[in-house]
């Protein structure tokens, strides 16, 4: 595997003060050497356990969306997304997303609604809350909101004045605001409403982190970024732009964890935070946080920096207590998207200089490290259009499913691990 040298990313980490400078070095770069390091093929299963790569809606582009949401039911009903242009430019409100349900045995197709509040990294959030019920975001009445889905009704069930970022069950869901990631971060923001100005982001006092009930939809600013800054404030904070985002509910529903990043002219920050929704907590503040997931109850798992170490690391949420996973973090291929399900843990990685990414398990308890897939990711999709592997377990952890472009065009794939997993 061709991956890029510690002293490749170490000027990488430098160029970061200037962004503009790094993306056009950086597509210079990855485009000499994608031709250096060309492959001659475009997919290979490098577990022989593994059967085969299965695709949705061979006839149009497809794709499932971030790798904290599983795509399936028990049931067997996956949640897919069906866009209406190309997914190698930017998302455009006026050509929507089409949110449908197929069956994964039968592949009989449910159209649900399109909606125009969409990202190609995350779709519209949308995640089941059971078996039957699907919540999404949409636009509506001129504000992002969220909607949900009966599938067994065949109709909408709840409106929400606010839209959904993590939910729990039929309990309640986060909400935050995603014109201020539009304006900070568009990877993950909405276009249909208008961006706010420099002067509305400094204002800190009515925006934040947002609690929703499910049962009656009434809501609460949870806490503010006035508030969320005000925990273990650093010098900085006042001459700089906030936002949070990445919320993730424990398992039990009784706190959650959530990046706080900011910007400091071109330079941005990361924390680590946690709440039990009683009070916050900082739990990773090295400038680096990258991507999360639940292990457990008092368990997180991610890559960020440690010490001034990068690596992939679990934290004891109640002691504080880290611990480095030598042996993904060994492979030197940057902060991949982690899930798990039990003892696994399914990972992505970026487009090594071959342009090929890499989906691995990993099992916990015996620290072994299983290689899985190699696919090509084109030049075409890059910046706000790439399209990260995003691994998803199944609810059963029989498969685990993925949005690639080795095709040619952006697809929901999925394979069969069971042989290995189960």
């Amino acid at each position: 595997m061709a991956n890029f040298s510690t002293k490749e990313r170490l000027i990488a980490s430098f160029l970061s003060a200037t962004p503009g400078l790094k993306r056009l070095v950086k597509q210079i770069y990855i485009t000499i050497n994608a031709v250096i390091y060309h492959k001659d093929y475009n997919a290979k299963i490098l577990d022989s356990r593994v059967n085969e790569i299965v695709s949705f809606y061979s006839d149009s582009e497809s794709f499932g969306g971030y790798y904290d949401k599983t795509s399936i039911n028990n049931k067997g009903m996956v949640l897919v997304n069906i866009p209406t242009q190309s997914t190698a430019v930017k998302p455009n409100p006026r050509f929507p997303v089409g949110i449908r349900v197929v069956d994964l045995r039968t592949r009989q197709k449910v159209n649900l609604i399109d909606s125009e509040t969409y990202t190609w990294q995350q779709g519209v959030r949308s995640q089941w809350i059971d078996d039957d019920v699907v919540v999404f975001n949409v636009l509506k009445d001129n504000k992002y909101k969220a909607l949900a889905y009966s599938l067994d009704e065949r109709i909408v069930v709840k409106e929400f004045e606010f839209p959904v970022q993590d939910a729990y069950l039929k309990d309640y869901f986060l909400s935050i605001n995603y014109s201020r990631i539009m304006a900070l971060r568009p990877d993950y923001g909405y276009r249909s409403l208008a961006i706010p100005s420099r002067t509305e982001l400094e204002c800190l006092d009515n925006d934040g982190i947002w609690y929703v009930s499910y049962n009656d939809g009434e809501s609460k600013l949870l806490y503010t970024l006035q508030e969320i800054i005000s925990v273990e404030p650093k010098d900085t904070f006042d001459v700089s732009l906030h936002k949070v985002n990445h919320l993730m509910i424990k398992p039990d529903g009784k706190g959650f964890i959530f990046i706080h990043r900011w910007y400091r002219g071109k330079r941005r920050f990361d924390r680590l935070m946690y709440s039990d929704f009683k009070r916050m907590k900082v739990l990773a503040d090295d400038e680096i946080v990258s991507h999360m997931c639940w292990v457990d109850d008092n368990t997180v798992f991610g890559y960020l920096r440690y010490e001034g170490k990068d690596g992939f690391y679990f934290i004891d949420i109640n002691t504080g207590k880290f611990t480095l996973c030598d042996k993904m973090t060994e492979l030197a291929t940057g902060d991949g998207h982690p899930t798990v399900y039990g003892e696994w843990i399914a990972f992505d990685t970026y487009p090594d200089k071959s342009r090929m990414q890499h989906l691995y398990l990993y099992h916990i308890k015996t620290c072994e490290l299983f290689p899985l897939l190699e696919l090509y990711h084109g030049l075409k999709y890059t910046g706000e259009c790439r399209c990260d592997l995003h691994p998803r377990f199944s609810k059963d952890g029989r498969y685990v499913f993925f949005d690639t472009v080795y095709l040619g065009k952006r697809t929901l794939c999925y394979i069969d691990i069971s042989r290995i997993v189960v």
